[in-house]
């Protein structure tokens, strides 16, 4: 399929940026760490006031303060792709729960 290749341990979640680094995840208030990225489907950088109030559904990763360190716009078929660490719920550390069935509806 020659898609991108996501860390393990990658988290999935719906994302939207509230204003800078203030975002929503799966409903909720986060925040984007210093120097976090957030990339387009199309693998490249985007800048949060280019996507400011819009929906998606995203792969991510946390560092260890907890706050989102890189964030992936998922492609229609990255959404609907098994993620390694989907059957491996100990390599899901942070949150220690996570929604791993989330849509886009």
């Amino acid at each position: 399929m020659g898609g991108r290749t996501f860390p393990v341990g990658t988290l999935r979640g719906k994302f939207m940026v509230i204003d800078g680094v203030d975002v929503e995840l799966d409903g909720k208030p986060d925040r984007m760490a210093p120097g976090g990225r957030i990339r387009s489907a199309q693998n490249m950088l985007v800048m949060s006031s280019a996507i400011t109030g819009q929906k998606f559904l995203v792969n991510y990763t946390r560092d260890a303060a907890g706050l989102l360190r890189e964030v992936w716009i998922l492609t229609p078929d990255e959404a609907v792709a098994k993620r390694e660490s989907l059957d491996k719920p100990l390599l899901n550390i942070w949150p220690f729960t996570s929604n791993d069935t989330v849509n886009t509806q």
